[in-house]
């Protein structure tokens, strides 16, 4: 029998998100992590897209929610549109603070592509294969927190 403190079903971004943060905030607790195959196998793997955030000057919250809106035919819900939108931003920082690496122009800059639904150029992309590459920063930072 399988006893741990935390046990987490999945290995995509929400799943090694959750786990590096509680294995940060819990040193002393066990962590287990079920997967249906190995634990670089999600469907975060295989998202080729990019991901949308407000992310420079001539973006907004509001255009960003506005796009969202729209594209979801204005049935979802603006509660949580927003607060994803908000989020977001915060969220992308950490990724990219635990190795997570997007393309950047020749200036440096992160190269923000503009993409169907979207009014600004909000799409940060690692070449064609973004779910790839935050799969493996995820694993490579999970693997450096205390378990």
């Amino acid at each position: 029998m399988l006893k741990t403190d935390f046990l987490i079903i999945g290995s995509g971004i929400a799943g090694l998100t959750y786990a590096i943060k509680i294995a940060k905030a819990n040193p002393d607790k066990s962590i287990t992590i079920i997967t249906k195959a190995d634990k670089g196998e999600s469907n975060t793997k295989y998202a080729q897209g990019g991901i949308a955030v407000v992310f420079d000057e001539h973006d907004s919250f509001e255009n960003h929610i506005d796009d969202t809106l729209r594209a979801g035919d204005f049935i979802n819900d603006k509660a949580v549109v927003r607060r994803v939108v908000e989020e977001a931003p915060d969220r992308l920082r950490e990724i990219i603070s635990w190795g997570t690496r997007f393309d950047k122009d020749t200036s440096g800059d992160y190269d923000l592509g503009k993409e169907g639904g979207h009014s600004s150029n909000r799409i940060l992309h690692h070449k064609d294969i973004t779910g790839f590459e935050i799969e493996r920063a995820l694993l490579e930072k999970l693997r450096s927190v205390e378990m």
